[in-house]
């Protein structure tokens, strides 16, 4: 492809120059319910993909410290658990401590240097309740932590980073379509208070940097104590554009920087607001719409006639399936049965005449859907399903991309519905014969922590008044308020979800109660709702911009223009930033350069940027890769830090990304850190991430979130045995061929 186009570049590095692998100690040490961090309760709380055992580093880490060693790596960065060290608030575990001390002697004892990180996206949840990141004495808290720290560990550590990546700290507390990590902030939350805990945040972090440095410095003058943002790479052009406006922002205007965030796509008319029509959310249609928090959970089931001689799936095969075109159940029939033969048909009518015409054996669909299908047949009783689900498929309301204010809404409805009685009395209602249904829920995720208590947020603030207050002017919930209505696609034809009832003239069914509860919360007023019928195709285009890629270039300029994109932290670091932002005092605050780079893209083409935003959603099997970038980055920073060592803490790809396998990955970014070095850059070191399979921050485990050298089945092998994929000699070879 254009943008990934490499030359293999000869010049080897000195043998001064570490190579390394990492690791985070949320992502790889087992859950212990008592050193339970605001990770373990954010990722309870939303129901996202626990660590349970994750690799069990505690107990193996001298496995993967000599897997490290036999590559020939000279340093392991690890990162400590403060939730561990310090369970109780002043109150410091002598035995976590004395752990850490075996780990890092066996680290030193091979012959490597280890690399601490004090705060890898996790914290006690005391500090939390404490108010947190954003609380006036959190710079104290964790300076009095990095102190205690280095009086009990320093001897052994030269190298320390205090925040892992704290430019993406701002994403639990700004809400980009999501809060990507805790604390996250109540539904309903305006941007105007995001940016303002953003504008406490921001400040605090080099504040309580600053502080930690010099504690760590005053046990151990030597130490060398950094940071690592994450950056993506942009075109050059676009890179310098997005961090001199960040260097000319003024205070007043601070505000507007998260408006750029919120609704920047064209004005393109909608059929529909939303949809709530047995929308299952699937990742393929993640990339068309945005997803509300799911408030049903049906599954595929197999239809077949009464009289029919099937009793379980495995006669299935061979024989013919009807399916719909364009559902859940055309996508998965392939995997399900991929030795019968699929018919896709326009209806589900379609195919229960197809079955009534003995045209095909059975119909896959989700039940629900089947169950309505079938109490409109004449008679009813000359069906019957075959086995239990064979799919969970969670439903939730589709929303055009970039309306991050109307998805709020639309949550805090979902949230109301399913959190109080009406959902379960529409079930009763409407789905009689789907009982227990609800209580699938709640296995599904959910977006917010709501459970956690702090002083600087009241609780009466929960639950929010309702109708909300006005939007922002400009928005799409703006636009919806002021028109005086919501515009709702469902289904007429599922009684039960959406029906259309002839005898009464009205829609009826859980979805339209589900639109009546959320024209509630955006109106206070049930009824200003208005419905639009449709069918299964008609779904998603009744949502989708007709051109997307107009929506995509607008989005994306307005996020680049803002701080969020820019490389803030290493501007303050080189004393660029105002000093609302980085205080007086916390510039050049460190020993060393560091940053971590993944993805990027030197030409702004929308398929390239949607890549990009994808990448930042965590689907990085559809990151875009370009190696290029992390050499304009070394050369940047080579000129923002003269004579200060350069450590790319953090490189490293899933199975594969963009087309390009984790072996090419590496060998290609590797060639770069050469060409930078032979045009003078000094480069210290380069650590891959990982060394092992890890827990991915509450995602599901799979190509998607595995980045080991070494692969673990972290779900299913019971002894979690640590084999080397390809990478693994790759990078040992790369280490060896590298060096002068």
């Amino acid at each position: 492809m254009f943008d990934r186009v490499q030359h293999s570049f000869k010049s080897k590095l000195p043998e001064s120059f570490w190579f390394g692998v990492a690791t985070a100690d949320h992502q790889c040490e087992a859950y212990v319910a008592e050193y339970a961090d605001i990770q373990d309760l954010w990722e309870e709380t939303r129901n996202l993909t626990r660590r349970q055992r994750a690799t069990d580093f505690w107990h193996r880490y001298g496995e993967d410290i000599r897997l490290t060693q036999g590559m020939g790596c000279k340093v392991f960065r690890l990162s400590l658990a403060w939730a561990r060290l310090e369970p109780r608030p002043g109150e410091y575990n002598d035995e976590a401590f004395a752990h850490y001390r075996q780990v890092l002697e066996t680290i030193r004892a091979e012959g490597m240097e280890p690399l601490v990180t004090l705060h890898h996206y996790t914290w006690p949840i005391h500090v939390e309740q404490r108010g947190g990141s954003i609380a006036g004495d959190f710079p104290e808290i964790f300076a009095t932590y990095a102190n205690e720290v280095a009086t009990r560990l320093g001897d052994l550590v030269t190298y320390w980073v205090t925040f892992n990546e704290p430019n993406q700290l701002i994403f639990g507390y700004f809400k980009a379509g999501d809060y990507h990590m805790p604390p996250g902030n109540p539904p309903g939350t305006s941007v105007k208070e995001q940016m303002g805990k953003i504008r406490r945040l921001i400040p605090n972090l080099f504040e309580a940097h600053s502080r930690a440095r010099s504690a760590i410095k005053a046990h151990h003058p030597e130490a060398k104590v950094g940071a690592n943002p994450f950056l993506f790479g942009l075109p050059p052009l676009s890179r310098w554009f997005v961090d001199w406006q960040v260097t000319r922002l003024r205070e007043e205007d601070w505000e507007r920087q998260g408006y750029r965030y919120e609704d920047q796509s064209f004005p393109w008319p909608r059929d529909v607001d939303m949809v709530a029509a047995m929308l299952t959310v699937t990742q393929e249609r993640g990339e068309q719409v945005d997803f509300s928090e799911v408030y049903f959970v049906d599954g595929l089931r197999v239809l077949v006639k009464q009289d029919s001689e099937l009793t379980e799936r495995s006669q299935l095969a061979g024989g013919a399936i009807a399916v719909v075109e364009k559902s859940t159940a055309a996508a998965a029939i392939f995997s399900l049965f991929p030795e019968s033969t699929n018919r896709q048909v326009p209806t589900l009518a379609d195919a229960l005449q197809a079955l009534d015409r003995g045209e095909v054996a059975a119909v896959l669909a989700d039940e629900v859907l089947l169950r309505g299908a079938i109490s409109q047949s004449k008679s009813p009783e000359n069906y019957r399903f075959v086995g239990e689900k064979l799919s969970s498929e969670p439903y939730a309301v589709g929303v055009p991309e970039g309306s991050p204010f109307l998805l709020e809404a639309i949550d805090y409805g979902v949230q109301l519905f399913r959190d109080t009685s009406e959902l379960n009395q529409s079930c009763q209602t409407h789905l009689p014969h789907l009982e227990g249904i609800p209580g699938e829920l709640s296995q599904v995720t959910r977006r917010k922590v709501l459970l956690l208590d702090r002083e600087l947020e009241s609780e009466a603030t929960l639950p929010l008044s309702i109708p909300l207050p006005q939007a922002e002017p400009g928005t799409r919930l703006r636009k919806i308020q002021d028109r005086g209505y919501l515009l709702a696609g469902i289904r007429s034809d599922v009684p039960g979800m959406g029906y259309y009832n002839r005898e009464t003239g009205d829609y009826e069914g859980l979805e339209v109660d589900l639109a009546h509860k959320i024209a509630e919360v955006i109106f206070g007023d049930r009824q200003k709702v208005q419905f639009r019928a449709m069918g299964t195709q008609k779904r998603l285009p009744m949502l989708c911009s007709p051109f997307p890629w107009l929506d995509r270039l607008l989005q994306s300029f307005s996020v680049l223009s803002t701080i969020f994109n820019s490389n803030w932290w290493n501007l303050g670091m080189a004393g660029k930033l105002p000093e609302f932002l980085c205080p007086k005092g916390c510039a050049h605050q460190q020993d060393f350069v560091g940053f971590d780079y993944y993805w990027g893209t030197n030409v702004l083409w929308p398929r390239r940027i949607l890549q990009l935003s994808k990448a930042a959603q965590g689907l990085y099997t559809k990151a875009p890769v370009w190696p290029g970038g992390l050499y304009r980055l070394l050369k940047q920073h080579a000129q923002w830090f003269p004579g200060q060592d350069i450590i790319i803490v953090e490189n490293g790809c899933v199975v594969e990304a963009d087309g390009v396998t984790r072996l090419e990955y590496i060998r290609q970014h590797v060639d770069q850190i050469r060409r930078a070095y032979a045009e003078g850059v000094t480069v210290k070191a380069y650590l891959c991430w990982a060394i092992t399979s890890n827990r991915e921050w509450g995602d599901p485990f799979g190509p998607n979130s595995d980045f080991g050298l070494y692969h673990i089945d972290l779900d299913s092998d019971p002894h979690l045995t640590r084999s080397p994929t390809e990478a693994v000699a790759s990078y040992q070879a790369l280490i060896q061929d590298s060096k002068v």
